[in-house]
């Protein structure tokens, strides 16, 4: 879990003595922080809250460990501002799901071919998501759906997909092979999403989870798996794959860093990713 995170959750919860008002401080809806709330009292073994009809209030242990997180927030506040001292002020940290597979590419290369110094980071959508919260992205192309409280998102973006063609057992349509893919804690609801998709489109749903996109493609070289990539912009296939979908995400703009142009980046993501 991320830490620092749920202890947020923790500090405005009791600095309001009200999950919904926390929620809104937050910049998120109250089930997630309720959950959030409970995951950390399960992490640390105590129970954080009191509820009553009266509102919220801290249990005792709550009470002792609330210091300490404050202490801990402002020790993350300090390294965040000190790491943004060292960054060049006008390159654009990008985050890119590693589930674009090829079309990676073209999302790097059109901040690039902009003149964009662009500083690229491909991981999991959570992770990515974590990241922009965080401060250190300014930008992210994520998997659709995934949760992005307290963030911007644009449109979701669809991408259609073929089935790679460089396996030594081409096919033309989803058969019984499993179907390589990014690990499922990358982006759970996208995950569970593409699976329903696939059993939608006559696959008996079974995949085999790859972090790398070298692995997913050798997997699918050996013929032991098939892989759904997206196809290239402007282009089409007869068939009807399951697609992928994208969102670009960014901080609210009283968090954005002044040097760069957050929504002229978006647009330029947009414009790489949709014909």
């Amino acid at each position: 879990m991320d830490l620092t995170r749920h202890l947020r959750f923790f500090t405005s919860v009791a600095d309001t003595r009200h999950f919904g008002d926390a929620a809104r401080e937050l910049g998120m809806t109250q089930p997630p922080l309720s959950q959030g709330i409970r995951r950390l009292e399960e992490r640390l073994g105590v129970r954080l809250f009191d509820r009553d009809p009266r509102g919220v209030r801290l249990t005792a242990e709550g009470q002792l460990l609330l210091p300490a997180a404050r202490e801990l927030l402002r020790l993350e506040a300090d390294l965040l501002d000190l790491a943004t001292h060292l960054v060049v002020p006008s390159q654009v940290r990008l985050g890119v799901a590693g589930d674009l597979d090829e079309r990676i590419d073209d999302v790097v290369g059109a901040l690039a071919a902009r003149g964009r110094s662009v500083t690229p980071t491909v991981a999991g959508s959570v992770e990515l998501v974590d990241l922009l919260r965080d401060g250190l992205l300014d930008v992210a192309v994520v998997r659709h759906p995934g949760v992005v409280d307290g963030l911007a998102a644009g449109p979701v973006l669809v991408l259609p997909t073929r089935l790679d063609s460089r396996s030594h057992h081409p096919a033309t349509t989803l058969g019984d092979l499993p179907v390589a893919v990014p690990p499922r804690h990358h982006q759970p609801p996208a995950h569970d999403q593409l699976v329903d998709a696939l059993r939608r489109a006559g696959h008996d749903g079974r995949v085999v989870e790859a972090a790398d996109v070298g692995q997913r493609r050798a997997l699918t070289a050996a013929g032991v798996a098939t892989r759904l990539t997206p196809i290239p912009a402007g282009t089409t296939d007869g068939q009807a794959f399951p697609p992928l979908r994208l969102r670009i995400v960014m901080p609210h703009e009283a968090h954005r860093r002044p040097e760069i142009e957050h929504a002229d980046v978006a647009a330029e993501l947009e414009r790489a990713l949709t014909p």
